[in-house]
């Protein structure tokens, strides 16, 4: 009886770790935040959209900085709130008069930004767009409302060009083969 109420808890330890997913900002390619990964269009300007995602409160303020690629050169912020201080490209720090929804994702901010490059192929093959911490504040993540607590987050990091490896398809017959 003591060994199966042990297991269970174990269990049930291991289901509450499992669902707590850590807030994190990233930078998506589409409007329903779903694309982390883009191919270079060619010498255009596109808009990239910034967002809080899985912070599970009201949203206050953000606080972030975005690490653009050589493959990119920044243009300027859209949509951002009247209240902030600098731009995603040295810093910025944001807020709203009102709370926002951070339960889900929550649009931040759009970023125009001008493509460099016209193919995948190299230099050009993993650049990296990075969420940082705002180097003035050495701070990433948002504040909640009601308290105005800063509640940290993960900056993920998106990809352009991402270097694929190549693989082939197989069985798991085959794969136990390799192992006899």
């Amino acid at each position: 009886m003591r060994i199966a109420t042990l297991v269970v808890a174990a269990l049930l330890a291991t289901v509450v770790v499992a669902n707590a997913q850590s807030p994190y900002i990233a930078v998506y390619f589409d409007p329903y935040h779903t694309q982390e990964t883009k191919s270079c269009p060619g010498f255009v300007t596109d808009t990239w959209y910034v967002a809080a995602v899985d912070f599970n409160l009201y949203v206050t303020g953000a606080d972030f900085m975005i690490q653009y690629p050589p493959a990119v050169t920044w243009i300027a912020d859209l949509n951002v709130p009247q209240v902030k201080v600098g731009n995603t490209q040295t810093g910025i720090t944001m807020g709203w008069p009102l709370p926002l929804n951070g339960f889900g994702s929550l649009e931040l901010c759009q970023v125009l930004v001008m493509w460099n490059c016209d193919h995948c192929a190299a230099p050009y093959l993993d650049n990296f767009v990075k969420v940082v911490a705002n180097p003035a504040t050495q701070f990433l993540g948002v504040s909640d409302y009601p308290n105005y607590n800063l509640v940290p987050g993960v900056g993920l990091t998106s990809v352009i060009c991402p270097n694929t490896v190549p693989n082939e398809d197989t069985t798991w017959g085959q794969v136990k083969a390799l192992y006899e």
